[in-house]
């Protein structure tokens, strides 16, 4: 559970103190933290595989759910569009690893943990950082035309 704490809520915690400055930031992180944790719970905690298997439509509709959940995000405050995907994915990880760390008897949940973070923050980091920067530059744009046309 040490492991659980340092891999996911020690990076968010220091988001939340570097973006703090930004407005809208650290509402938009926490949000995405929380939306990720209830990504998981309302998709993947109840496995329907003949062994306790994810299905793959499960797998699918969270992944689609996580990305939306980024995109909304770095809409909403693009200063922070690739923390906000590494915030969403360090809430899902969290949720996965209370879950997974609960009734692991191997002691792989640790690696499990990691890879998920690694994979997961890293894609919805690049997902919010490319939302965020077009909405940065479209924003831009948008602001450009009002002041030529006043």
């Amino acid at each position: 559970m040490i492991l659980l704490a340092l891999l996911v809520i020690g990076p968010v915690l220091y988001l939340l103190i570097a973006h703090r400055g930004k407005p809208g930031a650290v509402p938009t992180l926490l949000t995405a933290f929380l939306g990720g944790l209830v990504v998981w719970l309302a998709t993947m905690s109840w496995p329907l595989g003949p062994h306790g298997d994810y299905l793959p439509w499960q797998v699918v509709l969270s992944g689609a759910l996580m990305v939306l959940l980024t995109v909304v995000a770095a809409v909403r405050c693009p200063a922070v569009g690739g923390p906000v995907g590494w915030s969403a994915a360090s809430g899902f990880a969290l949720a996965w690893g209370v879950w997974a760390f609960a009734q692991d008897d191997t002691g792989q949940s640790g690696a499990g943990l990691i890879f998920l973070i690694l994979g997961a923050g890293g894609s919805l980091a690049l997902v919010g950082l490319i939302v965020g920067a077009l909405r940065r530059r479209v924003g831009r744009g948008a602001a450009g035309g009002r002041r030529q046309a006043q």
